[in-house]
This record gives structure tokens, C-alpha cells and sequence, in this order.
């Protein structure tokens, strides 16, 4: 890898609020076990039904999730874009389950991937960092749970 290139993936791995509060040789570390893959226009990522184990950081590029929506829109489909900077996936690391979607780059994109069994690995070899890994992830899924219940929340008190 480049020099370059190597400080954009970490930045953009610093730049992911799942891993605030890392300093560089622990975003190193956690590069370390990752997978840089560039994508063409059109390339698909992954698809549904297949079993998801990784997730994903958008370096460069772009990406396309999209799915048959099953409520009552006659089949429509459902589509969110994940530019620069985003990311998704993530419950992935954690679960042996299906994807619900597919995703497709739309345009040349750059990934920086985590597969769980990877995770594991630095789980093993880098105790500390590993669990400083889990921890955070625990935080982020823990404050995203909270805002989905409020949002239900407030959904709840408008049909009152």
C-alpha cells in the first residue's frame, strides 16, 4: 500500500465513529486484520440471501443497498446509497445470518472489510484492543438501539 493510500484508509477509519478514540498504532492494528477491495461500477458487494460475515467502510466511492420491499408497496424496491465515509453492515461481525439486501457499488469504490472471523483472530492475538473493539461496537449498537426505541416512542404517542 502506498503512503497515501494508507493514511486516506486510515482516515477514513478514524473518521468512522465506531472506532472514536483510537490513536494511530491501534487504527494500524485494527488495519491490520482488515481487507482493502476496490469494486467496479456495477460489481456486486454482496446479495441477499447470502450469509453476511463483514462490514463495511466506504474509503472511496460509492454504494447502493437495495431490496424487494415486502410491505405492501406491490414489490417496490427499496434502495439507500452509502457514499464516502459510511458505513454498514456492521451487526454482521456479531451474527451468522443472511443478508437482507444486496449491495452494489455504483461507481469505482474502495472498502476497507472486516469479516468476523478475522475479529476473532485479533480477539486472541490483541486482547486489549480487541475487547476495546467489542466495547465500542457494544456502545455504538447500544446507542443506536436507544434512538430507534425513541423514535418508536414518539410514533406510539402521535397515533394516541
Amino acid at each position: 500500500m502506498k503512503l497515501k493510500e494508507d493514511d486516506t484508509i486510515i482516515k477514513s477509519l478514524r473518521n468512522c465513529p465506531l472506532f472514536t478514540g483510537f490513536g494511530r498504532s491501534e487504527l494500524k492494528s485494527v488495519l491490520s486484520i482488515a481487507h482493502i477491495r476496490d469494486y467496479s461500477d456495477g460489481e456486486v458487494i454482496f446479495s441477499e440471501g447470502n450469509l453476511g460475515l463483514c462490514f463495511y467502510i466506504i474509503v472511496k466511492g460509492s454504494a447502493e443497498i437495495a431490496a424487494l420491499s415486502k410491505s405492501g408497496n406491490n414489490g417496490s424496491l427499496m434502495k439507500r446509497v452509502y457514499t464516502e465515509g459510511s458505513y454498514f453492515s456492521e451487526t454482521h461481525l456479531f451474527t451468522e445470518s443472511s443478508h437482507t439486501v444486496s449491495c452494489t457499488a455504483r461507481e469505482v469504490t474502495k472498502l476497507i472489510i472486516f469479516a468476523k472471523p478475522d475479529l476473532e483472530d485479533l480477539i486472541k492475538i490483541k486482547p486489549r484492543l480487541g475487547n476495546k473493539v467489542l466495547l465500542r461496537f457494544l456502545e455504538f449498537l447500544s446507542e443506536q438501539l436507544n434512538s430507534l426505541y425513541k423514535e418508536n416512542l414518539q410514533l406510539l404517542q402521535k397515533d394516541n
